[in-house]
C-alpha cells in the first residue's frame, strides 16, 4: 500500500454518533427502528471457526432481540476481503452485516491492495470481543526460566534467539515484530503456514520462541512441552496467575489485540445503528457467549458505534506501524 494511502487511512475516522447503553430486553421492540425482515450477518470465514461460532451464537439471541429472522452466511475467501467487499456494496439499511476480525484492519496495512476501505466503506456497529491475550512461549532448549533473563540474555546477544511466525501478516507476526523491534532483536524470524506446524518446531527445539494464542498453547504448556514467559493481556491471567503480562516487565512493547466486531455498509442511519448496537449489546451479556469469550482469554468492551469507530482507526494505525518496522507486504 503506498504511503501516502497509509497516512491517509491512520487519519480517517467515522463520525458516527454515540448510541445510548441498551437497557432491559423485551418491549422495546415497539421503540425499534424499522428494520428488514431478514438480517444477513455476513462471515468471511468456513463454518465451524471460531469467528462463525460466535457470529451464529449472536444471531440466536439477535432473532428473539429484534423479532426477525437473522441468518448467517459464510462468504470465506481472501482473508476476509471477500465478506467486507459483498457487506460494503450492500443496502445501509440494517439487513446486511459484516462479522469482521481483525483481518479487517491488518490486511489494509499489509496487502498491497484490498477491495474496500476499512474505515471510510463501514458503519461500526459494535464491537463482540477483544483477545488481548497470547502468549509468549519457548521451547527446551531454552534455558532462561522467566522472562526477566530471557531479555537478559537476548540483550546480551541480539542474535540470540530465532521466532517462529504462525503464518505471515497474522496478528501474532505483528506481535513478534512489536516485541523484537522495540527491544532491537536480531535473531532469525522462521515463517510457518499456522501455529500448529510453528509450535511443533518450538516444542522439537527447531525454533526457540513463538507468540500463540493462550488456548491452542495450553494443552502444551500443562504437559511441560513448552514453557510461558509472558502473556500480551493488560493483566495477568486467570489460567496463567504465575506468568507476567509483557506490561509488567517490558512496558515499551506495544501488544497487538486480535478483535471481532459488527460492522455495515456506510451510511447507516442512526435510529437503525442504536438498535442494532444495543440489541447486539444486550446479546454479549448472555451467559454462553461471555463464557465463550472469556475461555477463549477474550473480554467484551461495551462500546458504543462511535467508541467502536475510534477503536478501528487506532487499531489501523497501529498494524500500519507494525507492518512498516516489519517490512511486511503481502501480494
Amino acid at each position: 500500500m503506498p504511503n501516502a494511502t497509509r497516512r491517509t487511512l491512520i487519519a480517517t475516522t467515522l463520525g458516527v454518533p454515540f448510541a445510548t447503553a441498551a437497557g432491559p430486553r423485551q418491549p422495546a421492540r415497539a421503540q425499534q427502528a424499522p428494520l428488514p425482515p431478514v438480517i444477513s450477518l455476513v462471515v468471511g470465514a468456513a463454518p465451524g471457526g471460531t469467528t462463525d461460532t460466535l457470529a451464529r451464537d449472536v444471531s440466536d439471541v439477535l432473532r428473539e432481540q429484534l423479532g426477525r429472522s437473522v441468518a448467517v452466511e459464510n462468504r470465506a475467501g481472501a482473508g476476509g476481503n471477500v465478506a467486507a467487499q459483498h457487506v460494503a456494496r450492500s443496502a445501509p439499511d440494517g439487513g446486511t452485516l459484516l462479522v469482521a476480525f481483525t483481518s479487517h484492519t491488518l490486511n489494509a496495512a499489509i496487502m498491497r491492495q484490498v477491495p474496500y476501505r476499512p474505515l471510510e466503506d463501514f458503519t461500526p456497529v459494535a464491537l463482540l470481543a477483544q483477545l488481548n491475550a497470547s502468549v509468549l512461549v519457548v521451547g527446551a532448549g531454552v534455558r532462561e526460566a522467566d522472562i526477566a533473563s530471557f531479555l537478559a540474555a537476548a540483550r546480551a546477544r541480539r542474535d540470540r534467539y530465532s521466532f517462529a511466525i504462525g503464518g505471515v501478516g497474522s496478528s501474532l507476526h505483528m506481535q513478534t515484530v512489536l516485541f523484537r523491534s522495540a527491544l532491537g532483536l536480531s535473531g532469525p524470524e522462521v515463517p510457518f503456514r499456522g501455529t500448529a506446524p510453528a509450535l511443533v518446531d518450538v516444542v522439537a527445539g527447531h525454533v526457540d520462541a513463538m507468540f500463540a494464542p493462550v488456548d491452542v498453547a495450553a494443552p502444551l504448556l500443562r504437559d511441560g512441552r513448552v514453557r510461558a514467559l509472558a502473556v500480551t493481556s493488560r493483566n495477568r491471567l486467570a489460567s496463567l496467575p504465575d506468568i507476567p503480562s509483557l506490561s509488567e516487565t517490558v512496558p515499551q512493547v506495544q501488544t497487538a489485540a486480535a478483535w471481532f466486531g459488527v460492522l455495515g455498509p456506510a451510511g447507516i442511519p442512526l435510529p437503525v445503528l442504536t438498535t442494532l448496537n444495543q440489541a447486539i449489546r444486550a446479546a454479549l451479556r448472555t451467559p454462553r457467549i461471555t463464557e465463550r469469550i472469556v475461555h477463549a482469554g477474550g473480554e467484551i468492551p461495551d462500546l458504543t458505534p462511535a467508541q467502536f469507530s475510534t477503536f478501528l482507526a487506532r487499531d489501523l494505525a497501529l498494524w500500519i506501524e507494525a507492518a512498516r518496522i516489519g517490512k511486511v507486504e503481502v501480494q
